[in-house]
């Protein structure tokens, strides 16, 4: 490039300014087509990538449930506008479905059983929806949830892990009793202390513990904790 700019001060050191930019025209516009085309490409990229590719800023991930996309992104919405952030910028996903320990779950992918751990590990879950019997295998694997703030959880029932209110019970778990013959098991909601987002896991307790109880929202009213709540209401 160095060389070519050289060249062509050489060529038109000794034409006018309309004379000059004329003979760069004619004889070096594919030169200056090329170097535009790369330009914008490298713009385009740019930004493709810095608004498309922004990591989430906060995920949710429901365990062992009734997978539904739709009511995922109801959950999303809510929740984003709630926190006051870009729905795109949250994640809830419900299609993780996986046997572990004792329970056997027919036709799942079990692939997600270490995509999940993954996840966890890598600092990307900062939530979990699960049956209990889940919540027992996490900590025999290892895995710490954080310590519940009451007042963020105001009006639920919280779940206790050796004195410590661990999650918050979302109601009972007929899913895993249906799939895998778990019965009795409670729905919880538990925060993995991998996660490392502590104002959106405390938003979200809240925003929980506000649009669990008043279903009017009709955000949760998909998952078997809520299908339980209502058919109960009803009768």
């Amino acid at each position: 490039m160095k060389n070519r700019w050289k060249d062509i001060k050489e060529k038109t050191s000794g034409m006018g300014r309309k004379e000059a930019l004329a003979y760069i025209f004619t004889y070096y516009w594919y030169h200056m087509l090329a170097f535009v085309s790369v330009a914008a490409l490298i713009f385009l990229f740019a930004a493709h990538y810095g608004s498309g590719n922004k990591k989430p800023l906060f995920t949710c991930m429901i365990i062992n449930q009734q997978t539904d996309a739709g009511r995922d992104l109801r959950i999303r919405d809510a929740f984003a506008q709630y926190a006051d952030i870009l729905p795109e910028r949250v994640v809830i996903d419900s299609g993780c479905q996986f046997s572990y320990g004792q329970f056997r779950i027919q036709g799942v992918n079990e692939s997600s059983y270490e995509k999940f751990f993954f996840q966890w590990g890598n600092h990307e879950i900062d939530a979990v929806i699960m049956p209990e019997s889940f919540y027992r295998h996490c900590r025999e694997m290892g895995g710490d949830f954080y310590v519940l703030d009451g007042k963020d959880a105001e009006g639920m029932e919280l779940y206790m892990d050796e004195g410590q209110a661990k999650a918050a019970v979302l109601g009972e778990d007929r899913f895993m009793e249906t799939a895998a013959g778990e019965k009795g098991g409670k729905l919880l909601l538990a925060f993995p202390v991998s996660g490392e987002r502590t104002q959106m896991r405390n938003s979200f307790l809240k925003f929980v513990s506000r649009t669990w109880k008043d279903h009017k929202e009709g955000i949760w009213t998909d998952t078997v904790a809520g299908r339980n709540r209502q058919e109960n209401e009803e009768g």
